[in-house]
């Protein structure tokens, strides 16, 4: 794989794809683009980039600073605004992020909600935002970044964060936010059946849960389920990882969600029988009302 300058980019590490990589300055350096960075996981995975060396465009619908984002003001992050539901804001992203880095050797797609609710309480509004969000954003992600990752030489991966496990588990309160995740999982699938030739990678990543502000509503639900929380940081060196091995899946979790999820991918009613049934009892006294 080769940069536009004729050398390799930096995407390395030790066996594991996590250690630290060499920081390279100018155009030797690595490369991402970090859409819906202001997060917990954005700003972790934004910091630890950084660390690592990389040049970056960070993006999402509001302004921010990009050396708060990322503890460096050395000017290797720029900060843009773009807007995941609106395809030309991701064209002129995608531009912008190609000028400025001269190569892109990796997008990560942070942007998703995950509104739960009972089945009825789901509003045409709450569908119509999941499915631009959830569905629709990784796709215009996807059109927006695939014909310079196409043309530049080694291709590049883009990452899109789906839900905990693969995307198929699908738990009560949680319906119409599972469609969408499993939606994602069977494009990344099809986008790499249709990419196979090329070294342009789609990755479907799916976090546990982890200890940000915006699940801390769980956080009592998924203690009593035996489900530890994760810290953003070991969120954010598992997606460096992906980068680095760009892996088309990539699933975290201990062996109780490993084994649900494999479970539930053979037979759902075996899933149920194993864990899903009691995780459904505690969602019903946790979800919000």
């Amino acid at each position: 794989m080769t940069g536009l300058n004729g050398k390799p980019p930096v995407i390395t590490g030790g066996a594991t794809g996590t250690d630290r990589a060499e920081a390279r300055q100018g155009m030797d350096a690595p490369t991402a683009v970090l859409i819906g960075a202001t997060g917990g996981l954005g700003h972790a995975l934004a910091r630890l980039l950084a660390a690592e060396g990389f040049r970056i465009v960070l993006a999402a619908r509001r302004e921010h600073d990009a050396a708060e984002l990322t503890g460096r003001s050395d000017g290797s992050a720029i900060y843009l605004r773009a807007d995941v539901t609106d395809p030309a804001s991701l064209e002129k992203l995608a531009a912008a992020a190609f000028e400025h880095l001269g190569r892109v050797d990796a997008v990560v797609n942070l942007a998703g909600i995950s509104p739960r609710k009972a089945i009825e309480d789901y509003t045409p509004a709450d569908v119509d935002a999941l499915l631009s969000v959830n569905v629709k954003g990784p796709i215009f992600v996807t059109q927006a970044f695939l014909p310079g990752l196409r043309k530049q030489a080694g291709g590049g991966v883009v990452v899109h964060l789906g839900g905990a496990m693969d995307g198929r588990v699908a738990l009560p309160f949680m319906s119409a936010y599972a469609a969408t995740r499993g939606a994602l999982a069977s494009y990344v699938q099809g986008a790499n059946r249709e990419l196979a030739g090329t070294d342009v990678v789609l990755s479907f990543f799916g976090p546990v849960p982890s200890n940000t502000e915006s699940e801390s509503p769980y956080f009592d639900m998924w203690r009593k389920m035996g489900v530890a929380l994760c810290e953003p940081d070991v969120v954010a060196r598992e997606i460096l990882a992906t980068i680095r091995q760009r892996r088309r899946a990539h699933i975290m979790g201990g062996g109780l969600l490993r084994m649900l999820t494999l479970a539930n991918a053979v037979s759902p009613s075996a899933a149920d029988a194993i864990g899903l049934r009691r995780f459904a009892k505690l969602i019903q006294q946790h979800h919000p009302r």
